[in-house]
């Protein structure tokens, strides 16, 4: 997603934090083959609408899962917790 790629992934532990199903990467039920091979299938049958997914997945990382930024708040939040005593 980062690299302004397509997710095709299935619904597990985590994962629909960062994708959402139609909007930022296509998701499929865990051990649902058949769902599974029919998102993947409509992304190589489709290459033009998954631009927009991709480009809204690229946006997500680099507003919700930047490193730099995460650290810089996790900082800031210890900071504000040591001055506190």
């Amino acid at each position: 997603m980062a690299a302004g790629l397509i997710a095709v992934s299935t619904v597990h532990s985590g994962i629909p934090e960062l994708i959402q199903d139609l909007k930022t990467g296509f998701l499929a039920p865990e051990r649902d083959v058949s769902t599974l091979a029919g998102k993947l299938a409509w992304v190589a049958e489709h290459p033009k609408e998954c631009e927009a997914v991709a480009l809204a997945a690229r946006r997500k990382v680099e507003e919700e899962f930047n490193a730099d930024a995460l650290n810089e708040r996790f900082a800031q939040i210890v900071t504000h917790l040591a001055a506190l005593g």
